[in-house]
C-alpha cells in the first residue's frame, strides 16, 4: 500500500469511527486540459485529466458529509438544496489524521 493509499485509509477510519457511513462517490469527469507540451486545446491538444471520483461519507441525521481524496479531505454541512445549501466546515490534507480527528470530534449536530 502506498503512502497516499495509507493516508486515505487512515482518514476513512477516522470518519467511520466518528459515525460516518459510506455515501457513494462524487461525480467523475474526464476533461482535456492544456499542457506545456501541447498548450492548445482541440481534438488532439492538451492531455486528458480525471477530476472527481472522491469517496463520500455522511453522518446520519446531521447533514454533515465528508469527501476523501488522495490529497485533501473535505468536511461540510448540507443545509439545503444545491450548492447554496452547502457550508464548508474544514478541508485538511488527507495525511493529517490528527486535524481530521479534531474536526469531527468538534462537530455539533444541527
Amino acid at each position: 500500500m502506498s503512502k497516499t493509499e495509507q493516508a486515505m485509509a487512515d482518514a476513512i477510519d477516522v470518519l467511520l469511527s466518528a459515525g460516518f457511513t459510506p455515501d457513494g462517490q462524487t461525480r467523475e469527469e474526464i476533461v482535456r486540459v492544456p499542457t506545456q507540451q501541447s498548450p492548445l486545446l482541440g481534438v488532439s491538444g492538451g492531455a486528458l485529466a480525471k477530476f472527481g471520483g472522491r469517496q463520500r461519507f455522511a453522518q446520519a441525521d446531521t447533514g454533515v458529509k465528508a469527501t476523501v481524496g488522495p490529497r485533501t479531505t473535505a468536511i461540510y454541512r448540507v443545509d439545503g438544496p444545491g450548492l447554496a445549501g452547502v457550508r464548508g466546515i474544514a478541508t485538511h490534507n488527507t495525511s493529517d489524521g490528527n486535524a481530521i480527528r479534531a474536526t469531527v470530534a468538534g462537530l455539533v449536530p444541527n
